[in-house]
């Protein structure tokens, strides 16, 4: 028996790389998908059909002739198996829609005041629900619901299911059900920065550290295919690097770190919600935007510089910041290169592809993983 059953988890694990390969290649081969993962032509053609007919892959083309008959190509269906990603923030909440082709489907972005109640946890249920149901999204057609990824600011106990600590939203020891008391959907939970790296790193093969730049700084660190956690689960808090001694008042207690010089809030004037006036400004040559930019990037040069030596692989500047520094990047890799004298270009900086909706995208994406994981041969209409 214990052959049997040792024999059927292969096959569901083989059929899960198979899965896996195939939505991280967009369009693939049979024959490639058996030399990738080495797997027999027999175990690729048995997994490829028994995801066709569960409804989760499907043929698209083919390639180009060789001489012999012409391969067809592989992808994920799209439209099915979608799952939610829910970014919490202290002002707002976001929802994506994202189907298993990881196609982003609709984006919401509403402005909400955390608070620690039972009728906010509740609230948010319903406007996910409303989400939810304004997308027809149901067990009569192929939007099945996976699941909901929940992004939350701060730092994490998975194990405990504990958020420990989130200066954002100013509360400590809160169970994570709490978010989700009013979701009847699988959920799981992650971290925001983590999450927003997720969904920014395209290499899940190249080591990368994620900067997040948004109304606070954070980051991840993503190493050896996975986001490094630390032995306390505080691994990658960026924002709380001293990066000069004795300087402004950070609002974890401390003076200097990053996060009091390289916030989008540095930036944003104190009545609006988003940082993209001040660059409108900046692009029109306002003289007091030049000077404050050219101040935020030599101070972001600094802890850029830092990283690098730290870790020395690729960095990824994202959030609101990073998503508006396109035509920007010059002036900022000039200063750079002032405190790296081991690295003769710049190249291992990129700038995220997302804003707001980053974090949002990574925790549906997170969800995803988790579905995937727990995939079955089963049907899209049978599945839950």
């Amino acid at each position: 028996m214990k052959t049997i059953a040792g024999g059927v988890e292969i096959k569901r694990l083989n059929r899960i790389r198979t899965l896996k390969y195939i939505l991280d290649a967009k369009m693939v081969s049979r024959q490639e998908i058996a030399t990738v993962l080495g797997f027999s032509m027999p175990t690729v053609l048995q997994n490829v059909a028994d995801l066709i007919e569960c409804g989760l892959v499907c043929e698209v083309g083919e390639y180009g002739s060789t001489g012999g008959r012409k391969a067809k190509t592989l992808s994920i269906r799209e439209g099915v198996r979608c799952t939610v990603g829910v970014e919490i923030s202290a002002h707002h909440l976001r929802m994506v829609l994202m189907d298993l082709n990881q196609k982003i489907l609709d984006f919401v972005s509403y402005r909400l005041l955390y608070q620690n109640t039972q009728e906010y946890y509740i609230g948010i249920g319903d406007m996910i629900q409303k989400f939810v149901e304004k997308n027809q999204i149901g067990k009569e057609n192929d939007y099945t619901l996976a699941g909901v990824g929940f992004s939350l600011p701060g730092i994490l106990d998975q194990n405990q299911g504990i958020l420990l600590r989130s200066h954002a939203l100013g509360i400590s020891n809160i169970n994570l059900r709490q978010f989700s008391c009013n979701v009847p959907h699988h959920v799981c939970y992650g971290n925001d920065a983590n999450n927003a790296a997720y969904a920014e790193i395209e290499n899940k093969q190249q080591n990368t550290i994620y900067l997040s730049l948004n109304d606070t700084v954070g980051g991840a660190t993503y190493i050896n295919g996975s986001i490094y956690q630390g032995d306390h689960y505080k691994s990658a808090e960026f924002g709380h690097m001293v990066i000069v001694p004795n300087g402004r008042e950070c609002y974890c207690g401390k003076k200097g770190c990053l996060d009091a010089y390289c916030s989008a809030k540095v930036l944003r004037r104190e009545d609006e919600d988003t940082i993209e006036r001040f660059f409108e400004d900046l692009n029109q040559g306002f003289p007091e935007n030049i000077q404050m930019w050219d101040t935020y990037l030599e101070h972001l040069a600094v802890a850029v510089s830092n990283l690098r030596m730290a870790y020395d692989c690729d960095i990824i500047l994202g959030g609101n910041v990073g998503g508006n520094m396109t035509g920007h990047m010059y002036v900022f890799e000039e200063k750079l290169k002032k405190y790296n004298n081991f690295d003769y270009d710049t190249s291992y900086i990129r700038l995220g592809k997302y804003r707001r909706e980053c974090s949002a995208i990574g925790a549906a994406r997170l969800m995803q993983d988790q579905y995937i994981e727990r995939i079955e041969t089963f049907s899209v209409a049978q599945s839950s």
